[in-house]
């Protein structure tokens, strides 16, 4: 176990305010300890959605081409933390479910884990007309970037055409970008809101959550079995798409 130094720089707790080490001097960035709760993965999930949706419509607007990179990487981390919560939800139930996703960057196999689980308790997922868009949203960016490493660091550990793969390689479509954002986004956080209102459900004993109605979401006649890339709703990917 590491030991903290007692009065580290940029650090100081709030109730006794800044040490000796902190300084006179203004801060860029500080971390303090307030005491409150842990944040969670749909904290941040939030905090991420809020940036990255605004700087879509900048970049829209601006026209910048060099600002797709930060657009790009903004928005598969949202996805990735969007899953993560919905993950971390799924755990609280059943602990029993596979939770090495929750530590990687593997898109794919932390949807196909919460699909499947989803869908084998009775959560009625495949009728969300989101489905759709989401699947394809998250097939392209496990096509492209499925380590997590091109837009945050310009080249990746991944080969095209024989290639390194470069993010100067990469276009944005707006309008597609933005519907399909939208609607995996909503999509996670009312799965992550239906099991975690179920458990609060039951912890409290209420026949009927007064406040989250499960079945409240867009929906299709007739549900997809699968979607483009050979990338099925469970997050298999098929011989066409390769694997990672």
């Amino acid at each position: 176990m590491t030991v903290e130094p007692e009065d580290p720089p940029f650090h100081f707790e709030i109730w006794q305010g800044p040490g000796r080490s902190f300084g006179d001097e203004p801060k860029a960035i500080y971390y303090v300890e307030n005491h409150n709760g842990q944040c969670s993965y749909g904290e941040l999930a939030l905090d991420f959605q809020i940036a990255a949706t605004a700087l879509l419509e900048t970049y829209r607007s601006e026209q910048l081409g060099n600002w797709m990179a930060p657009v790009a990487h903004m928005i598969r981390q949202t996805l990735e933390l969007r899953m993560k919560a919905l993950l971390s939800s799924i755990l609280a139930r059943d602990p029993a479910v596979d939770k090495k996703p929750l530590g990687q960057h593997d898109l794919l196999r932390l949807w196909g884990v919460a699909y499947t689980w989803l869908q084998a308790n009775g959560f009625p997922i495949d009728r969300d007309a989101r489905l759709s868009p989401t699947l394809h949203l998250i097939s392209a960016y496990d096509a492209i970037d499925p380590s997590g490493d091109l837009f945050r660091f310009g080249m990746s550990r991944k080969t095209a055409f024989k290639k390194q793969k470069s993010y100067d390689r990469v276009g944005i479509n707006y309008k597609v970008m933005a519907q399909e954002f939208a609607d995996a986004d909503g999509l996670f956080c009312h799965w992550d809101a239906a099991v975690f209102r179920l458990t609060m459900a039951e912890e409290h004993g209420w026949t009927m959550d007064p406040y989250f109605e499960v079945d409240d979401f867009p929906k299709v006649e007739h549900p997809p079995a699968s979607d483009l890339c050979g990338v099925t709703t469970a997050g298999t990917r098929s011989e066409e798409c390769g694997s990672h």
